[in-house]
């Protein structure tokens, strides 16, 4: 082979691995490094999500299982993690999950496992319950966030958690829930790369962080859920 021909060859391979390379860099940088920082989940332990139960109903929440899927899709295309135990929390057994990545979906009205976990987060906000429903509410200074509007335009709330899990430290915990179906259903989105980016320009993900997000429907048109509030908090030693 012709010294040039050779040297051709190597340069377009070298050409082509620079730009693989490069374009590998990038994607990692604007979308794998945002969700990363954000979930900080242990890879070395399992991911274990935990959708409400439903009451008496044989199938689940149609808003849990559509968030749960969500969240099995973004851990499997983003972090590539393909293994997500995902269970209703009537069958959690705290024996067995209690010390995993737990993931919860779905607030105290259908998950009975979110009490136990918030209880020992002690998260800067929290759910309330009236006979009108469920509202999210500021443990200090009393801001609250519930369900207004009616027909064809309704703002929801969602809260979100990211926090370190209370019974095993070195592990993650998600907890997300909205005050009716429609936050609950679209809390996924910040572990989207460009709402993850957002997030972890404006946050300091190590910390224990909570978030509200408000959620529009207007005439079935839903704009980009918006962070309304928001507190680190700190976790007390073992929390």
């Amino acid at each position: 082979m012709p010294l040039d021909v050779l040297v051709n060859l190597v340069a377009s391979l070298l050409a082509f691995l620079l730009g693989w390379l490069i374009r590998t860099l990038v994607a990692y940088f604007r979308n794998t490094r945002p969700v990363t920082r954000l979930w900080r989940v242990n890879r070395r332990s399992p991911v274990t999500a935990v959708v409400g139960s439903a009451h008496d109903r044989e199938a689940l929440w149609e808003s849990d299982a559509l968030a749960a899927m969500s969240i099995r899709q973004g851990l499997a295309r983003d972090l590539r993690i393909h293994s997500v135990t995902t269970m209703r929390s009537s069958a959690f057994d705290m024996r067995g999950h209690a010390e995993e990545n737990i993931v919860l979906i779905g607030g105290p009205a259908m998950n009975e496992v979110w009490n136990v976990y918030a209880d020992r987060v002690n998260a800067p906000y929290e759910f309330r319950r009236d006979d009108n429903g469920y509202w999210i509410e500021a443990r200090e200074g009393g801001a609250s966030f519930g369900i207004s509007g009616s027909g064809g335009h309704v703002r929801d709330h969602a809260l979100i958690v990211l926090a370190r899990n209370p019974f095993a430290t070195q592990n993650r915990l998600l907890m997300m829930a909205g005050c009716g179906f429609l936050a609950t259903l679209a809390a996924p989105v910040i572990f989207e790369p460009a709402y993850a980016r957002d997030l972890t320009r404006r946050f300091d993900t190590s910390r224990s962080l909570a978030l509200v997000l408000a959620v529009e429907d207007i005439d079935g048109y839903m704009p980009r859920p918006v962070v309304v509030a928001h507190a680190h908090f700190t976790q007390s030693p073992g929390h």
